[in-house]
């Protein structure tokens, strides 16, 4: 009876994963390729993202443009949250780069944004 549990429960997790994959557009890789001109100035090491880079809110703009629906833009948000910590952002140029680009986002930008709650 555990293995057929078991088994019931792997099928289930993978079916899901296929759903979430299939509905969102924006994979992790995207996100990155995207920001990544701007890891100088969210780690701190240029006061401006335009002083880092002007690629940095091209990119910035590209990835908002893709994120045009609510699944891309939940996507995006646990990409933004696992990167954070592998990048060691600092927060406050993390909560500063969309407006630094010309952007406003409908969400502040923290550690522990719950990514489910993003329309």
């Amino acid at each position: 009876m555990k293995t057929t549990s078991s088994g019931i429960a792997v099928v289930l997790l993978v079916a899901m994963l296929a759903v979430q994959s299939a509905v969102a557009d924006i994979s992790c890789s995207d996100v990155l390729n995207d920001l990544s001109p701007c890891l100088p100035f969210l780690q701190g090491k240029a006061a401006k993202p335009s002083e880092s880079n002007n690629q940095c809110c091209d990119g910035v703009r590209t990835l908002y443009a893709a994120a045009d629906t609510r699944p891309d833009r939940q996507a995006t948000c646990r990409c933004l949250k696992a990167a954070y910590v592998q990048v060691h952002a600092v927060l406050s140029a993390a909560q500063e780069l969309p407006g630094d680009c010309g952007l406003s986002l409908s969400y502040n930008i923290t550690p522990d944004i719950d990514c489910d709650k993003i329309e």
